[in-house]
């Protein structure tokens, strides 16, 4: 079990690059919020949405495969590279970025055919903070 638990920080950084890659293109999106977009400007948006939700659906795997490793933890505390920390903390972290992931990812793929697209925009930003700080108090736990 201990090589498992380990993985949980490769995991972890991994969610981490996923996430900084989205936080690139909400940037990008941010230009998408106005009314009328030409054919041109909906396809780069199309392939925008494409690749935030080939990186979403990356970090929900990796959660998802965390939470099945910590699943058969029995012990209350277990050890990620050499930190000691609650187990039911862990678990509870990683559901939260799983919950703010799939509010992301609903989120984006609302954003092009949303009649106000800055207000799923906005829905989008709140959900990526929301992701960032749980996943922040996650790594702040197993580190």
């Amino acid at each position: 079990m201990p090589k498992e638990i380990d993985k949980l920080f490769e995991k972890e950084q991994d969610v981490s690059k996923h996430l900084k890659d989205v936080g690139v293109i909400l940037l990008d999106l941010s230009d998408s919020v106005q009314e009328k977009l030409t054919d041109k400007d909906t396809g780069d948006v199309k392939g925008l949405l494409a690749t935030f939700t080939m990186n979403c659906q990356a970090m929900i795997e990796d959660i998802t495969e965390s939470e099945a490793v910590l699943k058969g933890v029995r012990a209350k505390q277990v050890t990620v590279k050499d930190t000691t920390t609650d187990t039911a903390e862990l678990k509870l972290h990683l559901s939260e970025v799983k919950q703010s992931l799939n509010k992301l990812l609903k989120s984006a793929n609302e954003f092009l055919s949303a009649k106000n697209r800055d207000l799923v925009f906005q829905e989008m930003n709140k959900d990526y903070s929301d992701v960032l700080g749980s996943l922040t108090e996650l790594m702040a736990e197993s580190v």
